[in-house]
């Protein structure tokens, strides 16, 4: 049965599920700004001034910012294989750096946002869940929870990202060297950069101010397979770059 439980409890279980390796029961109502609300007292325990972010589109279509610890981030080559997953899935995704800051409470134009874009790199990001019940939890809950990152690798990249071709750009997908995905103009969105105004004026609007140097990842272009671990996987953006992680 739903329930209703405070903000402040809820997100006392999610971090110490993160610290015991052990998920949580949760099948209470949170509205999509207690989640947020749930996010920032979560994140004052991990990461007070986080650098790096996920965005995408919640079901009614507003676009999300997410924090993501910098302990859950590595530059590729990485290994996560120390620790462990309840949910283990895995996203080839483009995230892009901002070289400017974006402060607390302004709203900000496209211009403004893209204009800060300095870089775009392939990254992997890996999905997991502080959740027992992930797989039928509600949508909010799922943000209250950082929308299931369960860890990020940031690979190589280009500065020129203006010049890809998101429609036609090809993305290939390898677990323990098997090609387990190839797909070209795939990401949800068509041009994952669509998202990015949205996101600095979720966040600074959320209680956050950007830093210059920000990374966001935009968004699965191959769905999620599901990994195992000590599998390694190898993600490639012709053109781009590619990132690999052991997990």
């Amino acid at each position: 049965m739903n329930t209703k439980i405070d903000n402040e409890t809820i997100s006392q279980s999610l971090i110490r599920a993160r610290q015991t390796g052990e998920p949580v029961q949760l099948s209470c109502i949170v509205s999509e700004s207690d989640a947020y609300t749930i996010q920032m007292l979560t994140n004052q325990n991990l990461d007070a001034r986080p650098l790096f972010w996920k965005t995408g589109l919640l079901s009614n279509n507003s676009i999300f910012c997410a924090p993501i610890a910098s302990s859950y981030c590595q530059t590729s080559p990485a290994n996560f294989s120390s620790r462990v997953f309840n949910a283990l899935h895995v996203e080839a995704e483009l995230a892009y750096r901002f070289n400017a800051e974006f402060e607390l409470g302004k709203t900000y134009q496209e211009d403004e946002v893209f204009a800060a874009i300095d870089r775009v790199a392939v990254a992997i990001e890996v999905l997991d869940s502080r959740l027992a019940n992930w797989q039928d939890a509600d949508e909010f809950l799922h943000l209250a929870d950082n929308q299931m990152n369960g860890a990020l690798v940031i690979g190589a990249g280009i500065e020129n990202w203006r010049g890809i071709e998101n429609g036609s750009q090809a993305v290939n997908m390898f677990i323990n060297d098997e090609l387990v995905l190839a797909d070209c103009g795939s990401h949800p969105q068509l041009d994952p950069t669509s998202l990015l105004t949205g996101f600095v004026n979720q966040a600074c609007q959320r209680g956050y101010t950007l830093a210059a140097g920000t990374w966001v990842t935009t968004g699965t272009w191959s769905g999620y397979p599901r990994a195992q671990a000590g599998d390694r996987v190898r993600v490639e953006f012709p053109g781009l770059g590619e990132a690999s992680v052991e997990l």
